[in-house]
């Protein structure tokens, strides 16, 4: 009688831990996803000791398209075949701040081996969704503070300097706010990465720029990044911390409820929408105890429902451009 009491306990705990079984936590142990971390941060610094034609050409050779962009665009020298090209390097290589953040870079990233493991586990998963995927080059850079990630055909750069983390002097020398520190640590790269996929390859189509809309659209990405890191911590991916989660769960029929009533959830107000779905210290129409960005955690909970009650496939979903249809057949009612 005892064995058979066991039984039935462990049988239950089974049962329960299939149900809470998280959909996206797929297996991808057959596929091969081995995105090197290139240096080329290190790489273009070096060059700093002989400002030349035939140092830099290598650079161009090793990094073609990647190369003309950053010079071009991230750091603003132009192209490397001008002769004004050389002076504009010589003064970015000299600017107090672009050498600290060097500095600051070669001892954050000594080593990029976690970076580098969590990016594969996301393209993994992306290539289960999208087997015809193309994985990039993945290259990091510097460029004084300006760039987080930059996509281009065939590349993802990464600015280092902007993942220095929270206690970074750099930062604090720069007055950057201490919410926005919270978006440049380390183990923020593989979400912003994936962010930028998913930006690129489905873009915000909305009918009406509203709340609503914005809310969903933003709640479709949060969706898809669980799908490419299943196994991180939800905080970590919503970049909050456990306290702000509990809240959100806490609260999470009270701001529906407060979104409805007072009118905020149909708003074009572009502050408004701002003020609901964009980093800041808190929530301001909600209150200073209320996380940050709350509306697209409300957005990720109604596109939960729709996948559900729907059996919409992520690859469907992400298609979808109609995000009053999403709110609709997602019959979101909490409780």
């Amino acid at each position: 009688m005892r064995r058979l009491f066991l039984y039935i306990i462990v049988a239950g705990v089974c049962i329960m831990t299939s149900c809470s079984r998280n959909p996206l936590d797929v297996d991808v142990s057959d596929i091969d996803a081995d995105v090197r971390v290139e240096r080329f941060d290190q790489e273009f610094y070096a060059c700093s000791e002989d400002v030349s034609f035939s140092t830099v050409g290598k650079l161009a050779e090793k990094y073609p398209l990647f190369f003309d962009l950053y010079n071009s665009h991230v750091i603003s020298c132009g192209s490397y075949s001008d002769q004004s090209y050389y002076q504009c390097l010589k003064v970015f290589f000299s600017d107090y701040s672009v050498v600290e953040a060097y500095n600051a870079v070669n001892k954050e990233f000594a080593d990029c081996s976690d970076v580098q493991g969590t990016l594969n586990e996301g393209f993994r998963h992306l290539l289960y969704y999208y087997p015809d995927e193309e994985l990039p080059r993945v290259v990091t850079f510097v460029a004084g503070f300006n760039q987080s990630v930059v996509l281009m055909d065939g590349y993802v750069g990464i600015g280092l300097d902007k993942y220095l983390g929270v206690d970074c002097s750099l930062y604090s020398m720069l007055q950057i706010p201490e919410f926005a520190k919270r978006e440049m640590q380390r183990n923020q790269i593989p979400i912003d990465v994936m962010s930028e996929w998913f930006r690129d390859r489905h873009p915000y189509k909305p009918e009406t720029e509203n709340l609503v809309n914005t809310m969903i659209y933003n709640g479709m990405l949060l969706y898809f990044l669980e799908a490419m890191f299943p196994n991180m911590p939800e905080a970590d991916r919503l970049m909050y911390s456990s306290e702000e989660l509990d809240y959100c769960r806490h609260f999470e029929r009270d701001m529906w409820t407060s979104l409805i009533e007072n009118g905020y959830l149909f708003t074009t107000d572009v502050f408004t929408i701002r003020k609901f779905t964009e980093n800041a210290p808190f929530t301001a129409p909600f209150g200073q105890e209320c996380p940050a960005r709350v509306a697209n955690w409300t957005g990720l909970q109604i596109v939960k429902a729709y996948v559900k009650n729907n059996n919409v496939s992520l690859t469907e979903l992400l298609e979808e451009t109609d995000y009053q249809k999403v709110l609709n057949l997602s019959e979101y009612n909490p409780k």
